[in-house]
């Protein structure tokens, strides 16, 4: 009996000098685990530390992108939730508008790498835009804006905007408020003549003749160096027209 109650008793004290070392070991893989956190916590605030993005951006059915101003031109998906870029963009659009138009954008924001949730996920990163600085609708001077020719008129006033890098021509008449699109084919080119004929998915035509020489607008000073005449379904607009990087007297 005494020989037991002797093993029972030294069981027990060895168990009480054991386990002060057990809670220590435990708390030092807390420590360490803690300590880990920390350091991840503090990468992902450095890498999420807004920067200056500058662009076309686009809103619309399943789509939210912003084309990079940069010479890569990469396309990010654009999380917008906290800037609602899309109240602006709606704002901001050249009158009458198309679906998917493209605005420049100039934003603040990081990348937060490629999403796999839904449409985003067909994108290599993800925007999230924390500041919107500037919304405006693009024109001939913007510089990543990759047109070919801007033609225009007044009396009527209208638009004819041919950007093979979205495969598109959009006519815009601003006395019948309406903007076509017109599915992009090249130019035949015949000397200093360029001659686009289009058709849209709803079967209206179109047909853009321009030529280089001198032309004036009628309202301003500018002196363009191409005149256009455009054929809409029968109807014909004569004005003038930009070649992308021309230059022209103001």
């Amino acid at each position: 009996m005494r020989t037991y109650a002797l093993i029972l008793f030294t069981a027990i004290i060895i168990q009480s000098c054991s386990s002060p070392q057990k809670r220590a070991d435990t708390s030092d893989s807390i420590s360490v685990t803690d300590s880990a956190i920390a350091v991840d916590s503090t990468i992902a605030v450095i890498e999420k530390t807004p920067v200056v993005f500058k662009g076309l951006y686009t809103f619309g059915n399943e789509v939210r992108t912003l084309r990079d101003c940069s010479g890569s031109q990469t396309v990010y998906w654009v999380n917008d939730s906290i800037a609602s870029l899309r109240d602006k963009y709606e704002k901001t659009n050249r009158f009458p508008s198309y679906p998917y138009e493209s605005v420049y954008a100039e934003v603040r924001g990081y990348l937060s790498g490629k999403s796999r949730l839904g449409y985003a996920s067909e994108y290599e990163n993800v925007l999230v835009v924390t500041e919107i600085i500037k919304l405006e609708p693009k024109n001939f001077r913007t510089a990543c804006y990759n047109y070919e020719f801007i033609a225009l008129g007044n009396e009527p006033f209208w638009s004819v905007d041919i950007i093979p890098q979205e495969k598109r021509i959009i006519f815009k008449d601003v006395g019948q408020e309406r903007a076509l699109e017109f599915i992009y084919a090249s130019a035949k080119v015949s000397g200093e003549v360029y001659r686009y004929e289009a058709t849209s998915a709803r079967n209206n035509k179109i047909a853009v003749v321009i030529r280089k020489e001198k032309c004036s607008d009628g309202m301003s000073d500018r002196q363009y160096n191409y005149a256009a005449e455009v054929t809409v379904n029968g109807t014909i607009y004569k004005g003038c027209a930009i070649k992308k990087g021309d230059k022209f007297t103001e």
